[in-house]
């Protein structure tokens, strides 16, 4: 079978949708002798930032000499971007043979109990962490799927656990206030190990975690704070403080990114009291060689094109925020969202950057058709007080997206974005697939 072929079998887990709980990841990693008790790890989870942050840490890690794991999700284009070793995705040949050795034991378990067959998550999950275990990575970054408490990837006792911005999301599954989600993504700190996080709404469920568990909890926004001294489409220099002063630099755009770091700094420095030796030179040096493809990521520059992987309201929020930092003439934007997502909310934030709108659907099931983005665009921009732009509809997102650079010349700004799978579509038709 090549690989294609075997990954179309894979995915076919898919139909076993989401399940939340442990039982099942924890008999599968059990019969395969438990491997996620060979590496130490890194633990993180939130609403938006969480890729970020962990590619700032992996980097990080990496420039202190450290043999690191990455694991991550969704992939932007290809499935092996969500296991990585020293920044190196997954060999086809080792998903194809780790997936093997899985198969025969979720197979067994399914003919035991049929609702435990594995999903998809729980397969890929298992097998990341066979792949870290062979490896024998020095330290692991763990990125949650969904929640945390009930996550498959919360089966092991991390040396920090790290929670992002906490929002709305999943409530079917995780609960309908921030604080209630913020419970339950606070699952996966444990009994005194070490916690970090922001200032934020979710901060007194996050609290409340850690005097349970007699977790140390390091603050960002009170006991680290940031300063972003430059910024640009360069990038950005930042200076942390807790205590004393720090400065780096990160090609990763936007305030946003400024938590991020950050919140990747106060976590070095709550590994650094659990013996971890990194230095504030391999600090800085981590943080210049940081990349996160598809986060408010310059691809071209004539014309310039930002492709950003914002996938709900709050996301779109923050590259708001960023798009007026950086002060550009408005953009044709291609944009691609999924049907179970707030695209009022989405186009009330990016309406106002928008000289032309090229909608398609992005390759899944999942896909919102034209009809709501056009009506939600045009509803967005009279509320505004803005004219409403010209909306039209291509076949796909390469289609959208060489149209956009036809229409833009060569002195005009592309911004495409509304979800991870557009993000990852439009890189791949730009040659830029990571």
């Amino acid at each position: 079978m090549d690989y294609e072929a075997f990954l179309q079998d894979f995915y076919r887990l898919e139909r076993f949708g989401i399940k939340l709980g442990l039982d099942v990841i924890t008999e599968l990693l059990r019969r395969l002798g438990d491997p996620q008790a060979r590496f130490p790890a890194v633990h993180v989870t939130g609403t938006n930032g969480k890729g970020s942050t962990c590619a700032f840490l992996a980097a990080i890690l990496q420039a202190s000499g450290l043999h690191v794991g990455l694991y991550t999700s969704p992939h932007l284009v290809r499935f092996n971007e969500r296991i990585r070793v020293d920044g190196a995705p997954i060999p086809d040949d080792d998903v194809m043979r780790l997936y093997g050795q899985i198969r025969p034991h979720m197979e067994a378990m399914a003919v035991e109990n049929a609702v435990h067959h594995p999903t998809f998550f729980e397969a890929a999950t298992a097998m990341a962490f066979q792949h870290f275990a062979e490896r024998k990575v020095d330290l692991a970054v763990i990125e949650v799927g969904m929640g945390g408490r009930y996550d498959a990837t919360n089966v092991f006792h991390p040396e920090v656990s790290v929670l992002t911005c906490i929002g709305l999301e999943h409530t079917e599954h995780l609960g309908r206030t921030v604080r209630r989600i913020a419970r339950e993504k606070s699952g996966i700190i444990k009994n005194g190990r070490p916690a970090v996080t922001l200032d934020q709404e979710a901060l007194p469920e996050i609290e409340a975690r850690c005097r349970l568990t007699g977790s140390p909890l390091t603050v960002v926004g009170r006991d680290v704070r940031v300063e972003r001294l430059r910024s640009g489409l360069e990038g950005q220099t930042l200076r942390f403080t807790n205590g004393g002063d720090l400065a780096v630099t990160t090609t990763m755009l936007g305030p946003h990114q400024a938590e991020n770091a950050a919140l990747a700094f106060a976590s070095i420095l709550a590994l650094r009291r659990r013996g971890w030796e990194i230095s504030d030179e391999q600090v800085k040096a981590g943080f210049t060689a940081a990349r996160w493809p598809g986060r408010l990521d310059v691809v071209r520059r004539d014309p310039l094109v930002l492709v950003d992987a914002a996938h709900n309201a709050p996301a779109a929020h923050v590259l708001a925020v960023a798009l007026r930092e950086l002060d550009l003439p408005k953009a044709i934007l291609v944009f691609g969202v999924l049907a179970d997502k707030d695209v009022e909310g989405m186009a009330a934030e990016l309406v106002p950057f928008a000289s032309r709108i090229l909608t398609a659907r992005p390759k899944t099931e999942r896909a919102q058709g034209p009809e709501r983005v056009r009506s939600a665009f045009t509803a967005a921009a009279i509320s505004q007080g803005l004219p409403p732009p010209e909306i039209e509809e291509r076949p796909n997102i390469a289609a959208a997206v060489h149209d956009a650079l036809a229409l833009a010349g060569t002195k005009g700004t592309v911004l495409i974005t509304g979800s991870v799978y557009t993000a990852g579509e439009a890189l791949e038709a730009l040659g830029r697939a990571p």
